[in-house]
């Protein structure tokens, strides 16, 4: 491992260590943090009835916000601010019946103002829940870790 690295490495990490002890939304809603690399992240929700809609499924706002939450954690991995500007969802199978979701980002394009992410959300079984393209701002401004 080169010293390149390993600073990449422990910056992850303080950004992992950031995201799951701050508060806000995602918090709220019993997101938790997994993994972060470039352009990349990992995130989870332990389903409760408190994610449920009336008929017992997870509720489409809870899966939208844990891929807006891991789109843009993944975004926000190349160091800088970021602002979701545009999100496109398929629900592709009901999330009934699941112990948890989990939300992959990659992306698809890094560009000057505007990065492109693909995101996955898929259920403990591993089956397809959901899948989101969501574009993100890239603010100016570097975060400090």
């Amino acid at each position: 491992m080169n010293k390149t690295d390993i600073l990449d490495t422990v910056r992850f990490e303080r950004m992992l260590k950031q995201l799951n002890e701050s508060d806000g939304f995602g918090k709220e809603a019993g997101i938790k943090i997994v993994e972060i690399s470039e352009g990349y992240a990992k995130a989870e929700i332990e389903i409760s009835e408190r994610h449920l809609n009336p008929g017992k499924s997870v509720h489409g706002g809870c899966i939208y916000t844990l891929a807006d939450t891991v789109g843009g954690i993944a975004a926000w991995s190349r160091g800088g601010y970021i602002a979701t500007t545009s999100g496109s969802i398929n629900f592709l199978n009901p999330a009934i019946g699941c112990k948890k979701l989990i939300g992959v980002a990659r992306e698809l394009k890094y560009g000057k103002t505007i990065s492109v992410y693909d995101i996955e959300i898929l259920d403990e079984n591993n089956r397809i829940i959901a899948r989101v393209t969501n574009e993100y701002y890239n603010m100016s401004g570097k975060i400090n870790l």
